[in-house]
């Protein structure tokens, strides 16, 4: 999962009131509620600063699982992109289930697949080679070893 918050100001860059020109993209620190101690304010340390908003999965809400961004006082978010990657339901193409992804990612699906099963071919055809070529080596030393011997038997 990533996510990450479009911001008018921070910390560390000044932007405009209100000005999209002065709108940028910073990325959110994911963080899990074990860990938000870390960075919730309290009265000792009311002026921490803190580098990118912090993205913190909550509890489900009315069946739905809720982000909260957490921002010091020198930092205006002005909105929240999140992503997040899943494995799809199993389908198949012979019972005619229907597939969740979107048509336009199948010819990016089946390249990757392609190129991985490439991948895998030449890299099997190259440890194929080196074994053979290993076999042979031993078999060279071994024949070698033999006339040697032969040598020192006939002597």
């Amino acid at each position: 999962m990533r996510s990450v918050s479009r911001v008018d100001r921070t910390f560390s860059f000044k932007g405009g009131d209100g000005d999209t020109k002065s709108i940028r993209v910073v990325p959110n620190k994911l963080m899990s509620q074990n860990e938000i101690w870390k960075v919730i304010e309290t009265p000792h340390d009311s002026l921490r600063i803190l580098r990118y908003p912090v993205a913190v999965l909550s509890q489900y809400k009315d069946g739905k699982p809720t982000i909260t961004v957490i921002y010091d006082q020198y930092t205006n978010p002005t909105g929240i992109k999140v992503l997040y990657y899943s494995q799809p339901a199993h389908f198949s193409i012979l019972t005619n289930t229907a597939c969740e992804l979107p048509m336009d990612a199948f010819d990016d699906l089946v390249s990757g697949a392609v190129d991985l099963y490439v991948q895998y071919v030449a890299g099997a055809e190259a440890r194929r080679k080196q074994q053979i070529e290993e076999a042979n080596k031993r078999a060279r030393e071994d024949q070698r070893d033999a006339r040697r011997a032969n040598r020192n038997n006939n002597e």
